[in-house]
């Protein structure tokens, strides 16, 4: 695995170049999926190399066939646009019984500021900015185009690479439609309110319910494409367990704004508004309200909502009131709008660990709704 050079860069926008003006792709149908091939003769060398003996954790427990999973939440590249690649990536959901994947790079990368001696590996390594990165959707669409058949047909690609604060961001997605034709199949995870990403990125804070997203979420209704949206429920909290309150929901309007805004839009909210350090009552609570108030939102579990809300493993020890129980319940009140990811971002070490955890929630639910959270869900929505 190595760093993208400025060299490497060069390649990829003089392939994406070509891609505007060669007709450098022909369409095939496979498992009701349109995605492009390279044509003969056109030659794409990915930017990071593969390692396929790069080492996978076995998952510790038997895989159920009855949890085949898709997982639809996954970060091809890391905040550094580094990532341990395809082959890699399949090797580990075979180990983790995972069948197919939306895919995703991260719209920011990390600084490597001039006065750090060291290199970050991580958004929050130390208090350097980060900053939207766009060449990450021209990544992932050159090193998927590039993979053998088999290795294509697990992925559906979603386009991220871009600043939602600016109203040009539909206008942008657009162009990468054009450019990678019958490619996209949904758009995201763009980033609304995210706590210590949002601070330490350049520019103005993004926010769910403006003209820019509005603007997007109008294309992707045009287009059929899903949209994956982080948007924290409220700020990170530091007060006192006692004084957090049921109605302790900063943000939550925002998105409800959203989602009025366009019916035909199809919004996924990532890990039901939940980041580090954002302890709040009664999210099952508010959850089950947006799903009901709005027939156009599904729900991701993926990230630190499980391992805090559901598991209550909070770092801070803090409790929200809500066991499992509760939030098999709410499942089983909501089977056709919730799905489940891992949330890796670029290295598939821990991959299965990230997929094995969830079977203690499995083992709770009927299995139909099983079917539906594992697979049945996010392959309704994706645009094949």
């Amino acid at each position: 695995m190595k760093d993208i050079s400025r060299r490497s860069f060069l390649k990829i926008g003089a392939a994406a170049a070509a891609a505007v003006s060669l007709p450098n792709f022909e369409v095939f149908a496979s498992d009701n999926k349109k995605k492009p091939l390279p044509i003969e003769g056109h030659k794409v060398t990915p930017v990071n190399e593969a390692d396929e003996n790069i080492e996978i954790k076995d998952p510790g427990v038997e895989l159920d066939s009855r949890y085949t999973i898709v997982d639809s939440h996954l970060h091809y590249t890391d905040f550094l646009a580094k990532t341990d690649g395809f082959p890699a990536l399949c090797k580990a959901m075979d180990k983790s019984g995972v069948a197919k994947a939306v895919i995703f790079g991260l719209p920011m990368a990390k600084m490597w500021d001039e006065t750090m001696p060291s290199a970050p590996t991580y958004y929050l390594s130390n208090d350097s900015r980060c900053y939207y990165y766009s060449a990450v959707d021209h990544i992932v669409a050159e090193e998927l185009i590039a993979q053998p058949k088999e290795i294509r047909d697990r992925f559906f690609p979603f386009c991220c690479g871009v600043n939602m604060a600016d109203r040009f961001a539909a206008d942008q997605i657009e162009r990468l439609l054009k450019r990678y034709p019958n490619f996209w199949c949904g758009i995201g995870e763009l980033m609304s309110r995210h706590d210590d990403l949002t601070a330490l990125t350049y520019g103005e804070a993004p926010h769910v319910n403006s003209e820019a997203f509005k603007r997007v979420f109008d294309l992707a209704a045009r287009e059929n494409l899903p949209v994956i949206v982080h948007h924290n429920v409220s700020a990170q909290v530091t007060v006192n367990t006692d004084e957090k309150t049921d109605d302790n929901y900063l943000y939550v309007h925002e998105l409800e704004e959203a989602l009025a805004h366009n019916r035909q839009c199809h919004i996924i909210w990532a890990h039901v508004g939940i980041s580090r350090r954002i302890e709040v009552r009664g999210l099952i609570k508010t959850a089950a309200r947006l799903l009901r108030e709005n027939p156009n939102l599904w729900i991701d579990i993926s990230w630190v909502v499980y391992d805090y809300y559901f598991l209550d493993a909070f770092p801070s020890n803090y409790y929200d009131g809500d066991k499992m129980q509760d939030w098999v319940d709410f499942i089983e009140e909501f089977p056709d709008r919730i799905m489940i990811g891992t949330d890796k971002v670029g290295h598939w070490k821990t991959y299965p660990d990230e997929v094995v955890k969830y079977y203690k929630l499995l083992d709770l639910l009927k299995p139909e709704t099983v079917s539906k959270i594992c697979r049945d869900n996010i392959l309704g929505l994706v645009k094949r």
